[in-house]
């Protein structure tokens, strides 16, 4: 077992004195079964809870999920937000990516799902109010959400919904507005981060793509950390330089790097994790730039 496992075993050991890989009332790899725990918690007993029926294609970290290399790799990204929040406070977190289809949303559903292998108080929010899909990878009728809170028309706890079984919790990005530069960049989405960050544990934001568009700048700049979602033989090193300029002022934590063929129960580590710094990522780092430098092909891609 490496280095990496065994930290990451004494980790869940010092959360959990049952087991190392098991969580009571969890999702953990020796668990067989799982079992939703009721929520007994104040002031989130009474959120409505529903069903999530994930899409087919969504690549979400169900109960029972047989690829115990995907879940290793989630576990590795929380024990690692849980050394930068060692060094630093952190509680908000933002998932996003240079531009669209990189796979920032199933990142962010599926680090929701594991914080809350952990936690009962987890949050994730659908910011994009363009293109909302998190409702759509949970199998979820839309609700009102973000918008409509931004809007003045509902509360942050009125429009929350507890997800059985993964048990964190959604606020969805509810009715595509016509303004939605304007709400995502006003004050009250100062406030929902700030609210929900003193209610919970963990918040977790999936953001809209940074180069396209605004918001993603301006969300970056109300959170505590800040992952890049890398889509390999997708993401063009231009682009990818670009949006760490665009973020040089944010509190970036990491570089992920998704579906990379390279990435193995023994390489995972290397390909598809997140780089932590204690303080504002300038540039990538060390090992980030290795990995962009080898990565890079001759037409200009990461392939």
């Amino acid at each position: 077992m490496s280095r990496i496992f065994e930290a990451l075993r004494r980790v869940e050991q010092l959360k959990n004195p049952v087991g190392a890989d098991t969580f009571p009332g969890k999702l953990g790899e020796g668990a067989g079964a799982f079992t939703p725990v009721p929520p007994e918690l104040d002031g989130l007993a009474h959120l409505d809870r529903v069903t999530c029926r994930p899409h087919p294609q969504g690549h979400l970290l169900c109960p029972g999920d047989k690829d115990v290399a995907a879940v290793e790799r989630f576990k590795l990204l929380r024990y690692r937000l849980y050394e930068v929040r060692g060094r630093r406070a952190v509680k908000s977190i933002l998932i996003t990516s240079s531009i669209p289809k990189e796979g920032k949303s199933m990142v962010s559903a599926n680090l929701a799902i594991t914080l809350a292998q952990a936690s009962d108080r987890v949050l994730l929010i659908d910011a994009d109010l363009r293109k909302p899909s998190l409702h759509v990878l949970m199998g979820l009728t839309p609700a009102a959400g973000l918008a409509e809170i931004l809007q003045g028309r509902t509360e942050l706890m009125n429009a929350c919904r507890r997800i059985d079984p993964m048990g964190f919790c959604l606020l969805s990005a509810g009715r595509p507005p016509l303004n939605p530069v304007e709400l995502i960049q006003g004050e009250l989405m100062r406030g929902v981060v700030k609210a929900a960050a003193s209610t919970f544990d963990w918040v977790v934001i999936d953001s809209p793509p940074i180069l396209p568009l605004a918001d993603g700048r301006f969300l970056a700049s109300l959170c505590d950390a800040v992952f890049l979602v890398v889509r390999e033989g997708h993401t063009r090193r231009e682009e990818l330089q670009e949006t760490l300029t665009a973020l040089r002022d944010a509190p970036t934590a990491g570089i992920i790097l998704n579906t990379s063929r390279s990435a193995n129960r023994d390489a995972y580590s290397q390909y598809y994790t997140a780089i932590p710094r204690a303080e504002g990522l300038k540039r990538p780092s060390a090992p980030a730039r290795q990995i962009q430098k080898e990565k890079v092909s001759k037409g200009g891609q990461i392939s």
